[in-house]
């Protein structure tokens, strides 16, 4: 009798690869703007909103247009992508350099911290150490609300999940790319043997376009009930939001004839309380 686990959360280190086509991946970030901005009837009163992995600040532009009064800072790494960035975007101002980020923050009293599908890459493209440092930004560095929207399941699996399972993975098997999918398998493992496995390769087996990047990410490295364990006690979860991506539903559907039940995303805003 073959054993499914159903509880495998691989947290393999990898080495990044560079973005090959920068165009296509800022589009590919663009899709999800309307989702990414949940967060704008949910907060009336902030006064300063940093995006952490800006990219090219596209998510900064639409909360702009939305919200002109409310001092916007990208904040990433690439320097490439923040000088697309400052080409774009003249009256926004960006940053590689956190010290200049926590300078700001004493000026300003109900500061966000937007974490727009970023989580997952940070996990996937640094060192233990690095993942402390980036958790201690985020809760001791001032901000008075952090945003979270990326894709992170709950460790439960439905019933339902587990009796769909073995039909809806022969279906992936037989209508995904098979090229895509060995390089994925060679990876993380075998989609048959793991239900989390399935849905990861679910999630990403459209982004042929940086495919050497997107397929060492792990996009799934953490569950909510982690997350959960991460918030410190003086702050509380104000908004929650469990899903399935909507467009991603439609794309599994039409591709491989499908429908995922378990949640893939989640939404959140936690807000600092003194």
């Amino acid at each position: 009798m073959k054993v499914y686990n159903f509880n495998n959360f691989i947290q393999e280190k990898v080495k990044e690869s560079p973005i090959s086509n920068i165009k296509n991946y800022a589009h590919s970030l663009s899709k999800s703007i309307k989702d990414k901005l949940f967060f704008l009837s949910n907060i009336k009163d902030t006064d300063l909103i940093v995006d952490f992995g800006c990219a090219d600040a596209t998510l900064l532009s639409e909360i702009r247009k939305r919200k002109p009064q409310i001092r916007l800072i990208g904040y990433d790494i690439s320097e490439e992508m923040l000088s697309i960035a400052r080409q774009k975007y003249t009256n926004i101002k960006f940053t590689s350099n956190w010290n200049e980020i926590t300078s700001v923050l004493k000026n300003y009293k109900k500061a966000t911290l937007l974490l727009s599908s970023v989580i997952h890459e940070v996990y996937s493209y640094s060192s233990t150490i690095d993942i402390k440092i980036f958790w201690e930004r985020v809760f001791n560095s001032g901000f008075e609300y952090i945003v979270i929207r990326d894709m992170i399941p709950s460790v439960g699996i439905q019933k339902q999940d587990f009796l769909n399972f073995r039909e809806d993975v022969k279906k992936v098997n037989k209508y995904s790319d098979k090229k895509y999918l060995y390089s994925f398998e060679r990876i993380w493992g075998l989609i048959d043997n793991d239900y989390r496995t399935m849905l990861h390769w679910l999630l990403k087996y459209r982004y042929t376009d940086n495919w050497e990047r997107e397929v060492k990410e792990n996009y799934l490295p953490l569950t909510l009930e982690t997350l959960y364990k991460k918030i410190p006690l003086n702050y509380k979860i104000i908004y929650k939001h469990n899903y399935i991506f909507e467009p991603l539903q439609r794309n599994i559907m039409t591709d491989f004839r499908i429908k995922i039940n378990h949640t893939t995303h989640t939404k959140m805003i936690i807000k600092k309380y003194k």
